[in-house]
């Protein structure tokens, strides 16, 4: 059975009552819904109360212009595609009317065949925008910023300031505070939102590949290149690259970094043709580079393109009040993940979250619910069980030494994040590669390092 909604809804605007019906009646006959308007008002009144999927609309409705009609109807229904119809002698403003954001313009008498095309094309593309947008709105919701500390809504102000634009951002805060979170926040919050989101972890990446990963490399440039690589700034283009840890960053590929941003293109490793790039930069650190560039170690000249917008995370343990509201988010996602019913937190397990330092931050608290639902899936996590969570991870309870230095309570945190994501994930090498965003050959190598070994290996 044929169902002509299924072709889309198309309103068709026309003071000539002939060209109107005959325009309809093309469109039945290929199964479209039509509405048809003999003016511009009565256009202006179906576009604000039906469910378009396109409009075809004349451009001189006697003494109504047709591009105030589609001025207005850009208002009422923005991403309405319409397509205007043209007299001869009218291409001229047709054109304009493109400029305004018409999808496109037919020229009378209106060929069957062509009109399908272009109507087809535009359902197409209205299609494609409306899946964009479900598809930004649940990246919306799964990366959401989450807390109510005054912190924690400065943060969520600057992101609604600083996401519309492309002005560079500069996010510092130590490991776990959920930098990314904050790249990807402004990245699906700004007009870039559809376009590609690029990672490049800076401190995980060997020095001898870093180039290759961050510009690309051409066909045989070094010993493996079998075929052409697509640098990240190059993959980046029309979307967001974020440079995590980029204090890590050798000065010389600082430099290489700072040239590709002043002159917005780039060139491939063995490659002599430079390529094009539109990115917008976003980049994090757990560093204090204004530090970091008084000794020696930060180009002065990159960090204040960076550092545009600054961004600040403070660590989770200077925003306690938040941890009873990432505990529950966090316990709702994972529950969701896993299917499970969504476990209580004993107040007196609470009490030991919120006097827990956290030096693995938010991260930390995350892992530590996740192997909470692994271990007790449905259960109430009571405070005996807290207890045991914190003393399995290595972690101290309920205070921090004070004496450890800042190098080694990182290490710990690592220790302590990587310890909990694999029991989370049942000891399976690849899933936790894959959720830290490391290679397994990292992994195996901290695993040595950290001295982490499962009984039964």
């Amino acid at each position: 059975m044929n169902r002509p909604e299924e072709r889309g809804t198309v309103l068709i605007v026309d003071d000539d009552v002939k060209v109107l019906r005959a325009l309809a009646d093309i469109l039945k006959s290929r199964k479209f819904d039509v509405q048809t308007a003999p003016s511009g008002k009565e256009g202006l009144r179906a576009i604000a109360n039906v469910n378009l999927d396109a409009v075809l609309l004349d451009l001189v409705l006697g003494k109504e212009d047709g591009l105030d009609i589609l001025r207005r109807a850009a208002e009422i229904k923005p991403g309405l595609p319409v397509i205007m119809l043209t007299g001869h002698g009218t291409i001229a403003k047709a054109v304009e009317a493109v400029k305004l954001g018409a999808f496109d313009f037919l020229e009378k008498p209106v060929e069957s065949e062509k009109i399908i095309v272009v109507l087809e094309n535009a359902l197409r593309r209205r299609r494609l925008e409306r899946e964009r947008s479900v598809l930004i709105e649940d990246a919306l919701s799964r990366y959401r910023m989450v807390g109510s500390s005054p912190a924690m809504k400065e943060i969520g102000a600057l992101i609604d300031r600083a996401a519309p634009s492309d002005a560079r951002v500069l996010i510092t805060g130590e490991s776990g505070t959920g930098k990314e979170l904050i790249a990807r926040a402004l990245h699906l919050r700004g007009r870039r939102g559809g376009g590609p989101f690029q990672v490049v972890n800076c401190a995980a990446i060997p020095e001898d590949l870093i180039e290759s990963e961050l510009f690309g490399h051409e066909k045989g440039a070094f010993t493996g290149a079998v075929q052409r690589h697509e640098g990240s700034f190059k993959r980046a283009s029309g979307g967001t690259l974020f440079l995590d840890e980029i204090g890590d960053m050798s000065l010389k590929v600082q430099a290489k970094v700072l040239r590709a941003i002043e002159d917005g293109e780039v060139r491939r490793v063995g490659g002599e043709e430079p390529v094009p790039i539109d990115p917008r930069i976003i980049a994090a650190s757990n560093q204090d580079l204004r530090e970091a560039v008084q000794e020696g170690r930060f180009r002065e000249d990159l960090f204040f393109r960076l550092n545009v917008i600054d961004i600040r995370v403070p660590p989770l343990r200077e925003r306690k009040q938040d941890i009873p509201v990432l505990a529950g988010h966090f316990l709702a996602l994972l529950s969701a993940e896993k299917k499970t019913r969504i476990p209580e937190i004993d107040p007196a397990a609470m009490e030991l979250l919120m006097n827990h330092s956290w030096p693995g931050n938010v991260r930390e608290l995350k892992n530590l619910l996740e192997k909470a639902l692994v271990l007790y899936p449905a259960e109430a996590i009571t405070r005996e069980r807290m207890v045991s969570l914190l003393r399995s991870s290595s972690i101290e309870i309920p205070k921090d030494d004070p004496g450890r230095t800042l190098a080694e309570r990182r290490k710990a945190a690592e220790r302590d994040t990587l310890f909990s994501k694999l029991v989370a994930t049942g000891w399976d090498y690849e899933r936790t590669a894959r959720d830290l965003e490391i290679s397994r050959a990292t992994l195996f190598n901290k695993l040595k390092e950290f001295g982490i070994k499962r009984e039964k290996d």
